[in-house]
């Protein structure tokens, strides 16, 4: 049904969910929409361009780099940016359901699926550079640490950095935000009579 035909129960739903979610019109559900599915592709053309260039440049530092970590961590870096890329790729090339075939609201509970998924996604695998990483920052340290001493001090600071950011920042993020979408859905759901509110996500 088109979303501007929608029974009295559900357009008082963009009235009645209360404080802690937004109240939108029906053209804003559709905007809404748009909006969450325009985001989620930007961020995979983010991927798709950088991903490559990351695994290319740390690939390369396997020839480049004499040292056993730095090449161990350049090379499973250059792995996990692939892995980031094909799934990039995968995400770009799924077919969706187009908004015209499918009402306003539905097409809207899709992307708010979706977009929370994408986070779940997210708030774990972040994980997967962390290692990588740090492998390679102690490679870089002890190549060079004989040369420059400070570098050593650096690497320790970029090793802490990196601890806090991909363990712990960025997972947190990402997992607030798929809690933030899982609980509009429940709104949605509540609201058109779907069944009750899921708890725990």
């Amino acid at each position: 049904m088109p979303c501007d035909e929608l029974p009295d129960h559900l357009r008082a739903f963009w009235e009645e969910v209360g404080m802690n979610h937004p109240v939108l019109s029906l053209d804003q559900v559709r905007e809404e929409a748009n909006r969450l599915h325009a985001r989620r592709r930007r961020g995979q053309i983010v991927l798709i361009a950088c991903m490559p260039l990351f695994a290319a440049s740390y690939g390369l530092s396997f020839f480049l780099f004499p040292n056993l970590l730095a090449r161990v961590g350049g090379a499973l870096t250059a792995m996990v940016c692939t892995y980031w890329l094909v799934h990039a790729l995968k995400e770009r090339a799924r077919a969706g359901p187009d908004q015209g075939e499918t009402d306003g609201l539905s097409f809207y509970r899709g992307e708010l699926e979706h977009t929370r998924d994408v986070h779940r996604w997210l708030s774990w695998r972040w994980l997967l550079l962390l290692g990588p990483f740090i492998l390679f920052d102690v490679g870089v340290a002890q190549v060079y640490a004989k040369v420059w001493p400070l570098i050593v001090l650096f690497a320790c600071f970029d090793c802490a950095l990196l601890l806090a950011v991909f363990a712990i920042w960025l997972p947190r993020k990402n997992f607030r935000l798929a809690r933030k979408y899982q609980e509009t859905i429940d709104a949605l759901d509540a609201a058109s009579g779907r069944g009750q509110p899921h708890r725990g996500h």
